[in-house]
């Protein structure tokens, strides 16, 4: 068999683990809570240490763009929350936040318009253990009957020149069978195949291709033939199980969670989290025209959702910098109420688009100006406590995989900026020093 593997220039690695900050420090063009921020000592150099596969493991079962790493929710999680307090994330992704926040023994919740992103998070927060995922597997497994699928039909093309015939059946027969919407164990399960869709080693389903995106089928097509590329004849059953020990290896996450599928804009109206009830926000808006998250991901939501376009027209988030602000104005309008008056802190990571400090224009041109009902009912507005910049190295960012030296339309995001906002009257208080912040993976 060919060892050729499917790849992008070999000048950038498709490494989401390796994701890293580093030069860090407190900028804003706005006027911050001196005193707040100088009581708080927020020192980006203390997650910035921690290596790529410091946290749970349950945070690396599938790839996935334009996250975060774990360690930097954690620290915040860790000073400004204590246990059984709630952490949302209304943009969760593959479920970083939640998903540290059970780690940390917290509550955890997730919400996702992005099928994909909702599939991930509700499969981590699942939180079912090895044992009656391992009990599931084996019934899946005895009920294949091969016989059944000796045509799997309609699979695409693009979709049968990546798996072998084989594998195919396996899939084919997951997609019936799991019921990842009604069940936990069926859920992660979801997840972990998800994770497992396409790679490089004998780990993954597909024929060699890189894991954090799905390349142009086309690409993959021209690829395969140049380079006589074999397709594996991996048995699903035995790859998922493999993949499962190593992910719940730790245990249960101790904490509980809440994974919801929707506009962010809904929350407020829900009724599924409580006004007021939100110890902290922590999470990352959509970038300004970096990702199409199902033009990236074509291949895991064939099997979710028979086809990717659907996706990037829901998501719609290749915005411009105005329409961008009135976004975030309503995403404001409808989280914030959900913080603790007293107590909560909303973070915001947002990158800088185009040389604009774009969490401060976020803050000046938006969160300075909201004023909603509170979970009193009170008329409220909110303050800036503080932005934290990040700056991250080109290399490390996954959008310029696909980019050359000369083309710089896809450059990364070259800074971060956590924008820290709370309720006029609130008062977030930093628990312990950053000293004492324990980075074990799972706490109960």
């Amino acid at each position: 068999m060919s060892k050729v593997a499917l790849t992008a220039s070999s000048k950038y690695a498709f490494s989401v683990s390796s994701f890293s900050l580093s030069g860090a420090s407190v900028d804003s063009d706005s006027e911050d809570d001196s005193s707040w921020l100088a009581e708080a000592d927020i020192r980006p150099e203390i997650w910035q240490e921690q290596n790529g596969r410091w946290a749970a493991p349950q945070h690396y079962t599938c790839s996935y763009m334009a996250m975060f790493p774990p360690q930097l929710p954690h620290y915040f999680i860790m000073r400004f929350t204590e246990s059984d307090d709630i952490v949302l994330d209304p943009f969760s992704g593959r479920g970083t936040t939640p998903v540290q926040a059970m780690s940390q023994s917290r509550f955890g919740i997730g919400n996702d318009l992005n099928d994909l992103a909702y599939v991930l998070t509700r499969g981590k927060i699942a939180n079912p253990s090895l044992e009656k995922v391992t009990s599931r597997l084996d019934e899946l497994e005895r009920g294949f009957v091969r016989e059944d699928w000796l045509r799997v039909k309609p699979i695409p093309l693009n979709i049968r020149m990546i798996f072998h015939p084989e594998t195919q059946k396996h899939l084919m027969y997951l997609r019936r069978e799991l019921e990842w919407k009604e069940n936990d164990v069926d859920a992660f399960l979801a997840m972990v195949l998800m994770g497992a869709m396409h790679g490089a080693s004998p780990g993954f389903l597909s024929l060699s291709m890189p894991n954090t995106f799905s390349m142009g089928w086309r690409y993959v097509k021209n690829y395969i033939r140049k380079h006589n590329l074999k397709r594996p004849n991996r048995d699903v059953f035995e790859v998922l199980r493999g993949r499962c020990e190593r992910f719940l290896k730790l245990g249960q996450l101790p904490g509980g969670g809440l994974a919801i599928h929707g506009d962010v804009r809904n929350l407020g109206v829900s009724g599924e989290i409580e006004p007021g009830s939100v110890k902290m926000l922590f999470s990352s808006p959509p970038y300004l025209k970096v990702i199409k998250y199902g033009l990236y991901n074509w291949i895991r939501l064939w099997w979710l959702l028979g086809d990717y376009k659907e996706i990037d027209e829901k998501l719609d988030d290749a915005h411009t910098i105005t329409p961008y602000l009135e976004f975030m104005r309503e995403v404001m309008e409808t989280t914030l109420p959900l913080l603790d008056p007293k107590k909560g802190l909303a973070c915001w990571v947002i990158g800088d688009v185009k040389g604009v400090n774009l969490a401060d224009e976020v803050w000046k041109s938006v969160g300075s100006k909201i004023e909603v009902k509170d979970c009193n009912g009170k008329l409220s507005r909110y303050r800036l406590l503080g932005i934290v910049e990040d700056k991250i190295q080109d290399v490390e960012k996954v959008t310029r995989i696909w980019n050359s030296e000369v083309d710089k339309s896809g450059k990364a995001t070259p800074t971060d900026r956590i924008l820290m906002i709370c309720h006029e009257n609130s008062n977030p208080t930093s628990l312990i020093p950053n000293e004492k912040i324990d980075w074990n993976p799972m706490m109960d």
